[in-house]
C-alpha cells in the first residue's frame, strides 16, 4: 500500500524518530580474500568513482548526511602506505591468505581499485561524520592475534596523521567485532553492532526483506561494556544480487518507506547501512536507494525525523 507523504506532526525534537545512514567504505580492501573478485576487474577506480558520486549527489539534493567508515589505506595515496611497508610486511607474515592480493598490489604498483583517496577527500568535504573502518579491513574479531590488531592501530595511527582528523567511532571489518579493550585505549569511543553471523540470521534477513510493513528499531543507544558507545545494528539496504535479485525493488522502496514512517510517527531509529561498491555490482539497488533518501529527505525537510550522524545519535541519547 502506497505511504501518504504529507507531513506529520512533529513530536518533540529530544523524542524524534532518526535517520541515520552508515556507509562500509572499503574498495578493493574489502575483498582482499577474494582473488577472483580482484582479478575480475570490475571494482576499479572508474566504477568507484560512479558508485561514491552517486551516493554523495544523492544525499546533497535531499539535504542528508551520513557515517561513512574508510579503511585508512583505502584513504589515502600509495606513498603514504609506502612509509608503512613495514608494519604491512609484518601483518602479512601474521595473515597471509588476506594480505596475499594486496602485497601483489603495493609490489607491482597496480593500484587500480585499490584508491579511493578523492573518494574520501569528497565525503569529508562534504561534513558527513569520518569513521573508521581498519587499516586494512583486516577483520579485528578476537581470533585475530592481539599483534596483528597493534599493528592495524599503528598503521591506522600513521595514516590518520596524513588526514589530518582522527576517527573516533567505528565500523568493524565484516562486522566482527572484539578487542574492544584495546580499540579503547587507542581512543575509539562509538562502533556500530553486529547484525549478527550464521545461516539462521541470513535467512531471517532475507525473509525480512519482504516485510512491506516493517518497523524500525526503537532501541535506545546504550552505553555498551568497557565504556562503549555502541549504536543498534541497523539493517542492510537490500543488494539484488544472487537470490536477493528476485526481491523486486518497490518491496524494498515500500518496506524502507514503513520503517522510516515508524521512525516519523512514533521515534525510533532507522538504520540503513551497505557499501559503495554494492552499487557497481547489483546497478538496481540505484533505484531503491534514490527513492529511500528522496523519501527521507522530504520527512527530515518537513521536521518529523532528525538526519543524524552516529556519533550525533550517541551523544543524543542518554547513555
Amino acid at each position: 500500500m502506497p505511504y501518504s507523504e504529507t507531513t506529520l506532526k512533529a513530536i518533540p525534537n529530544d523524542q524524534a524518530g532518526v535517520f541515520l545512514l552508515s556507509l562500509d567504505c572499503e574498495g578493493l580492501w574489502g575483498m582482499a580474500d577474494s582473488p577472483r573478485t580482484v582479478d575480475s576487474g570490475v571494482i576499479n577506480d572508474a566504477s568507484l568513482a560512479d558508485a561514491y558520486d552517486f551516493i554523495l549527489a544523492t544525499l546533497t539534493k535531499n539535504g542528508l548526511t551520513a557515517t561513512a567508515a574508510f579503511v585508512t589505506a583505502f584513504a589515502v595515496e600509495r606513498e603514504s602506505l609506502q612509509e608503512c611497508i613495514h608494519e604491512i610486511r609484518e601483518l602479512a607474515r601474521l595473515n597471509p591468505t588476506w594480505f596475499r592480493c594486496i602485497m601483489r598490489a603495493l609490489e607491482t604498483g597496480s593500484m587500480n581499485g585499490w584508491r579511493g583517496v578523492k573518494l574520501h577527500d569528497s565525503f569529508a568535504m562534504s561534513g558527513m561524520e569520518m569513521a573508521w573502518h581498519g587499516a586494512t579491513h583486516l577483520p579485528l574479531s578476537d581470533e585475530t592475534s592481539v599483534e596483528s590488531v597493534t599493528l592495524e592501530l599503528e598503521i591506522a595511527c600513521r595514516l590518520f596523521d596524513a588526514l589530518d582528523y582522527r576517527p573516533r567511532t567505528i565500523i568493524f571489518p565484516r562486522n566482527e567485532i572484539g578487542h574492544l579493550d584495546l580499540l579503547r585505549k587507542a581512543g575509539f569511543e562509538n562502533f556500530r553492532e553486529s547484525p549478527g553471523k550464521g545461516i539462521a540470521n541470513r535467512v531471517l534477513a532475507l525473509v525480512s526483506e519482504l516485510n512491506v510493513a516493517s518497523k524500525c528499531s526503537h532501541e535506545t543507544p546504550l552505553l555498551a561494556c568497557r565504556e562503549w558507545g555502541a549504536a543498534a545494528a541497523g539493517s542492510f539496504l537490500n543488494w539484488p544480487s544472487g537470490m536477493r535479485r528476485l526481491i523486486p525493488i518497490s518491496i524494498t522502496t515500500q518496506r524502507w518507506k514503513s520503517i522510516l514512517m515508524d521512525a516519523a510517527t512514533h521515534g525510533g531509529i532507522a538504520h540503513m547501512w551497505f557499501h559503495p561498491h554494492n552499487l557497481i555490482t547489483a546497478p538496481a539497488m540505484r533505484l531503491s536507494f534514490e527513492e529511500i533518501i528522496r523519501f527521507a529527505g522530504q520527512l527530515v525537510k518537513s521536521g518529523d525525523l532528525q538526519n543524524l550522524t552516529i556519533a550525533e545519535c550517541l551523544r543524543r541519547s542518554p547513555l
